[in-house]
């Protein structure tokens, strides 16, 4: 398994977007966000993706270079329209435009249709985070179906993934939390299929609804369905991110309708700045983190972490060390390279 310098990972990514049409300040942004989420620990939303999002510009499923509107606005709502562009450049857009209107507002509500994969939603909300603003994101995809409903064994929903984040002081974030409603993002799936290994129990069933630990039978025909996270918990939770994402952006819910990828998404900042002073929002934040980390360890435990904690670790350790990309990936990733003359 190859590791990679990620400058050189960075350098790589935008090379074969702008070779394929993106313009170079859309092609950079892609690629700081798909390379942030390999140095943040997420494989399944980093480089990964490259050889899906040029097969969507192969079959014409995505906008290299859309024409991005404002469909309708009030003081703190807004329609965009992101013209089957990348998700990325399409939600950059939203998350500024809910950011510029939570500021002077004191919130916002800005919906996503006719997007791409908008990749790792934690990067929005810290967006609005290290403005002074809590971010909160709830995405669908009625298109590319693979969560089965709690009780059923057939692909009926998206992994339909929520995040929120939460501003601390002097413009840094205090807490980032980034789920998809299925016990793993297919994404994570993925990755355990390219590098040939299991997963655990709990997480998949095959073609048959029957238990199963190999990500194989996920991509088999017939295909595999990823479980809800928590049963019933997160099979309620993924159906309120079909109406959050879906239904009020327009791009609509969960279909059989075949279709290029379409991520429908609810954005929306709040500024605790208007229900309280914002050092007393931060103070209490810290409190209450503390308290929690002074419960007594749980047997097996080491520590006691906030969510974003982990990222920012591994991030660290990427950042001095490179990061590890398995051999099939990376052979996809050349393979893309090459077809462009780009030096992998």
């Amino acid at each position: 398994m190859p590791t990679i310098d990620p400058a050189k990972l960075e350098q790589v990514t935008r090379d074969v977007f702008v070779a394929r049409g993106v313009p170079a300040g859309d092609a950079g942004w892609i690629a700081t966000l798909l390379v942030r989420a390999n140095l943040r620990g997420h494989d399944s939303h980093g480089v990964i993706r490259i050889p899906h999002y040029v097969r969507a510009m192969k079959a014409g499923e995505v906008n290299p270079a859309p024409h991005i509107t404002v469909e309708s606005e009030t003081p703190t709502i807004a329609l965009i329209d992101g013209d089957q562009g990348f998700g990325q450049v399409v939600a950059r857009r939203g998350i500024t435009l809910a950011v510029e209107k939570a500021t002077a507002q004191g919130m916002s509500a800005v919906t996503l249709k006719r997007t791409n994969h908008i990749g790792r939603l934690a990067d929005y909300a810290e967006m609005a985070a290290s403005q002074g603003l809590i971010g909160m994101l709830w995405v669908n995809a009625p298109m590319a179906l693979n969560v089965a409903p709690w009780g059923g064994a057939g692909r009926r929903l998206g992994t339909n993934p929520h995040a929120i984040a939460v501003p601390g002081p002097n413009g840094s974030v205090a807490m980032s939390l980034d789920f998809a409603t299925s016990v793993i993002a297919e994404g994570k799936l993925k990755v355990k299929f390219n590098r040939g290994e299991p997963v655990a129990p709990g997480i998949m069933l095959n073609g048959a609804g029957q238990p199963s630990t190999d990500p194989r039978e996920f991509y088999a025909d017939p295909p595999g369905s990823l479980l809800t996270v928590g049963g019933h918990k997160g099979y309620g939770l993924s159906l309120a991110v079909e109406i959050l994402g879906g239904i009020l952006s327009g791009t609509g819910v969960a279909r059989a309708t075949p279709g290029p990828v379409q991520n429908g998404t609810l954005m929306v900042c709040l500024d605790p700045g208007r229900f309280l002073p914002p050092a007393d929002f931060h103070a209490q934040v810290e409190a209450l983190f503390a308290f929690a980390r002074s419960a007594p360890l749980a047997a097996g435990a080491k520590e006691i972490l906030i969510p974003g904690e982990p990222e920012a670790r591994t991030e660290r350790e990427r950042r001095a060390h490179g990061i590890p990309v398995d051999d099939e990936t990376w052979r996809q990733i050349a393979k893309c390279a090459a077809e462009v003359d780009v030096s992998a």
